[in-house]
């Protein structure tokens, strides 16, 4: 024997919009737009910062609508050494931070998905990953950019910071 229900329950336009943002909330998923992935043009240009083992370095530019493409380098003692080639872009519903570091994960991108924006704090997050599992920006003004990375290292949590400076 087989139980069947069919009921149909009366629900308005507000209540049906409601249940859904109700549901992508318990997904898991964050849902972006064009317009949320505009929010963070200003990445584009140089950006500087001092470290004891020589200043680091990012550039980025504006490669299309949906992606935004960066270089990490640092400079020590005149020599120039490249850190990693990150791809930032928008597909579908997801926003997207796609670094591939310089010889590490066979020279593949890992990817971060955007969780959240908050003011001008963009969080990408890729739990299954070593190290990083979190990367964050944050735009402080259009000269400073405070950047870190977080996650587990032996079970301990540690946080590289990044305070940067525009520099072009």
């Amino acid at each position: 024997m087989k139980a069947s229900c069919s009921c149909w329950i009366p629900v308005s336009g507000r209540q049906l919009c409601a249940l859904f943002l109700l549901l992508c909330g318990f997904s898991g998923d964050s849902i972006f737009s064009q317009k949320d992935f505009e929010k963070l043009k200003p990445i584009v240009g140089t950006w500087h910062t001092k470290r004891t083992k020589g200043d680091i370095y990012e550039t980025w530019q504006r490669r299309s609508a949906k992606e935004f493409a960066g270089l990490s380098y640092t400079v020590s003692n005149g020599d120039t050494m490249p850190l990693e080639k990150v791809r930032l872009y928008l597909q579908g519903t997801e926003i997207i931070y796609a670094p591939v570091a310089i010889q590490q994960n066979d020279d593949k991108e890992v990817l971060f998905k955007l969780k959240s924006i908050e003011g001008n704090r963009f969080v990408f997050e890729n739990l299954q990953h070593d190290f990083p599992k979190r990367i964050v920006y944050d735009f402080k003004s259009k000269d400073s950019l405070y950047a870190y990375i977080e996650g587990e290292i032996e079970s301990r949590m540690r946080r590289v910071d990044y305070p940067y400076r525009r520099i072009h």
